[in-house]
């Protein structure tokens, strides 16, 4: 698929300007197609993993960055997903077609990062746990981060460091790489809790869920 100037600079939040630099430096591929120039997306999402570039792949044009100071705003009752009947071959597609993405987000963009992002190293992080998440941030059309629990019907084997199979996906989606850290480090405190992780494992409500972890941030935020 080609992409114009102005598509590009939405994919990779910049403007025009700053897009048409890269191109005069010779700094992103392109190419010169009837005095026009065009970018291919496959090689332009290459490049960007290489450059650890956020992409942009909703319909939105510009978006704030969320602060993350709880997970109790990310979380809904449509940030759980029981008895998903996932595959060890598949459940990266099975898992984003799930997923509650605005209409204008590309899924198989998500699907080819997150793949990238396994290919280097599996996010199952043990205990039961997988963190999937792609090699890069994404703005996929909301004003926040998106962070959604899947439990499988049957646990995955993963690759996890301690080698046990997987019971729980929670798949994060941030905007930018400060973010994306600041995300990650939340989450590694309430799963170091073992109330957390037991709830996960046997698939308590997500009201209970809830619960627990409004409890384990409180210390977090006096």
């Amino acid at each position: 698929m080609d992409l114009k100037i102005k598509d590009l600079a939405q994919l990779l939040v910049k403007s025009e300007k700053e897009v048409l630099k890269l191109v005069k430096d010779k700094d992103i591929p392109h190419q010169i197609i009837q005095d026009r120039v065009v970018f291919n997306k496959d090689k332009i999402i290459e490049w960007a993993l290489g450059r650890n570039i956020p992409l942009n792949i909703s319909g939105n044009a510009h978006f704030e960055e969320y602060q993350i100071k709880s997970l109790l705003p990310l979380l809904t009752k449509q940030s759980f997903f029981y008895d998903c009947t996932f595959t060890e071959e598949l459940y990266i597609e099975q898992m984003t077609r799930l997923a509650s993405f605005d209409k204008s987000v590309d899924r198989d963009v998500i699907v080819q990062l997150l793949k990238s992002r396994e290919q280097l190293m599996s996010t199952a992080i043990g205990h039961g746990i997988s963190l999937p998440h792609p090699r890069i941030p994404l703005v996929i059309g909301r004003d926040k981060p998106l962070i959604h629990f899947f439990f499988p019907a049957a646990f995955l084997n993963l690759n996890a460091l301690d080698g046990k199979p997987v019971h729980t996906l929670i798949l994060i989606i941030s905007q930018t790489t400060k973010q994306h850290l600041s995300l990650l480090a939340h989450l590694s405190y309430l799963l170091s809790k073992k109330e957390i992780r037991q709830a996960l494992k046997t698939r308590q409500p997500y009201t209970e869920i809830l619960s627990l972890i409004k409890s384990s941030e409180r210390p977090l935020q006096q």
